[in-house]
């Protein structure tokens, strides 16, 4: 994720991502709005983050614009830094082997369809093109859907891109991002990919600590937190990503959690105070993990 100036806000990076877009088409390349971005604009939110897709090669996206950065070029992904923020700009792509369960050991530029199956959630899988005459009051532009994504969203499911126990085995934080999305949205977890994740549960023990603490930061300082709680035991998953043993005990210190007020400014929900409080839930706060301070994050850092 860009990070971008203060005043970014939904529509300047849009009418930004826009631009970027237009001038890719002017060049003769396909080019979309793609991933969370569409998602976000499809159930009615206002994202400050839009990525680009587009079949233009990582050398020619750096000649076409003066200002980038390549993030990961031998993977398509170049930032391009427009208008006061920076929007990704990666190539169409079809990814190879998995063997580190996180990155592709290889990938081959494609076409729009094929990067679609690679992508994690069919709700993350679609394209919209922003140039073309708008599909309904509620769409500004025209959806680009090969996974079935739109149905996904109309019906409020959380569906892995084809095989469940493909996408899985290629990043097991997959099944992290799937609570999370689930929890943020108010969607059900489909069966097939909620049944592969709890059969997979203990293959996040391999991922590193970082990225699952980042994961457990963003469920936990939503307001959807307690929701995310009670799916992580649903699918087996809060053992193996808390490192305590699963109890019956539930309580509602979690659900209560709300933003309060210090000296006259508002005061957020913090992390620390999150894994407090589902500790305490779960009756066993002697027992819960302790940051061991490698991270530089306090509690939430290495969870």
């Amino acid at each position: 994720m860009a990070q971008n100036a203060p005043e970014w806000t939904s529509e300047h990076a849009r009418g930004t991502a826009a631009s970027i877009v237009r001038r890719l088409r002017e060049a003769g390349h396909v080019a979309y709005f793609a991933g969370g971005c569409v998602r976000d604009e499809l159930l009615g939110l206002d994202p400050v983050d839009y990525d680009v897709a587009t079949d233009a090669r990582p050398d020619a996206i750096q000649a076409m614009f003066r200002k980038t950065a390549a993030v990961g070029a031998s993977f398509g992904v170049v930032l391009v830094k427009e208008a006061g923020g920076v929007v990704e700009v990666a190539t169409f792509r079809s990814d190879g082997p998995y063997t580190d369960n996180r990155r592709p050991d290889r990938v081959e530029f494609a076409d729009a369809a094929h990067d679609a199956e690679r992508r994690d959630f069919t709700i993350n899988a679609l394209f919209l093109d922003p140039l073309a005459a708008e599909d309904s009051a509620s769409i500004h532009g025209h959806v680009i859907d090969h996974v079935g994504g739109m149905a996904d969203l109309r019906a409020r499911v959380i569906r892995a891109v084809g095989d469940p126990e493909r996408r899985l085995a290629e990043d097991h934080l997959r099944a992290l991002r799937a609570v999370r999305f689930a929890a943020r949205f108010g969607f059900a977890i489909e069966q097939g990919t909620a049944s592969a994740i709890r059969e997979h549960a203990s293959d996040l023990e391999g991922v590193s600590r970082e990225r699952v603490g980042d994961e457990l930061r963003r469920m936990f300082l939503a307001e959807t937190r307690a929701e995310a709680a009670g799916l992580l035991d649903e699918l087996s998953l809060d053992g193996v990503v808390l490192g305590v043993v699963p109890t019956a005990a539930r309580g509602s210190a979690l659900a209560g959690l709300a933003p309060g007020e210090f000296l006259g400014e508002p005061v957020a929900v913090s992390f620390p105070a999150a894994l407090a409080a589902l500790a305490f839930d779960r009756g066993r706060p002697s027992r819960w993990p302790r940051c061991r301070g490698s991270c530089g994050g306090g509690v939430g850092g290495c969870v």
